[in-house]
């Protein structure tokens, strides 16, 4: 059976909630819990049966797991899978969103805002297959009917020729707060695919934040 890849380029967030740990410290149920950013496969009951970490493993889930966000049959998400290893068992315990964002090569007027965001961290995965970024973005409520939406994309600044025959890109983290509240941070994960590269580039990314610009590198 054909699978869809289903790839959200421009991202509209609702961030709707505060962000907390909600794991507890010390040897308890949730001690022993493992967590990957991966690609995960639906069956045709749109269940979600496996997943394909970042580091390039193969996770076959038992039982399979039903989350609400999760809805398209034989179709692969990507997310944040905590789960239970038990010998050659992979207990699935919940599946988290994590966002893809496009490259955008040339970036219209209304989505080049360089709104400043809350920056965690920043690595590749070593399939090579995804940038991964942790943000803290801010967020509020205004009205339920009249919430106004973030958005998060990539913009490409520049691409130069490298020695090796690679290529330098360029890119910015384009964010527009929307006239969100900023009430609040909650904790955001999302993925930049690398599809558009090739192996010998590098990447630059710059990302505009609260405490001022942070510039990343990544080399395929």
């Amino acid at each position: 059976m054909r699978r869809h890849i289903l790839f959200c380029f421009i991202v509209a967030l609702v961030l709707a909630g505060c962000t907390n740990d909600a794991f507890k410290t010390g040897d308890s149920e949730y001690s022993y819990l493992r967590s990957d950013f991966v690609e995960a496969t639906t069956n045709n009951t749109s269940a979600i049966v496996s997943a394909i970490t970042d580091d390039g493993d193969t996770l076959l889930l038992s039982p399979s797991l039903r989350v609400k966000w999760v809805e398209k049959a034989d179709t692969t998400y990507r997310a944040q899978l905590y789960y239970r290893k038990k010998d050659i068992s992979i207990e699935p315990i919940t599946l988290s969103k994590v966002y893809l964002l496009s490259i955008l090569q040339r970036p219209e007027t209304d989505t080049i805002a360089t709104d400043p965001v809350g920056f965690t961290s920043a690595w590749i995965a070593k399939t090579n297959k995804y940038i991964n970024l942790e943000l803290a973005m801010k967020s509020g409520k205004i009205d339920a009917d009249k919430q106004p939406l973030q958005s998060l994309a990539v913009g490409m600044k520049s691409v130069e020729s490298l020695k090796n025959g690679g290529k330098k890109y360029t890119l910015r983290l384009l964010h527009k707060q929307n006239k969100v509240p900023e009430y609040y941070t909650v904790r955001t994960f999302v993925s930049i695919p690398t599809t558009f590269f090739h192996k010998g580039d590098s990447i630059v990314l710059h990302i505009d934040t609260y405490k001022g610009e942070v510039v990343k590198g990544f080399a395929l």
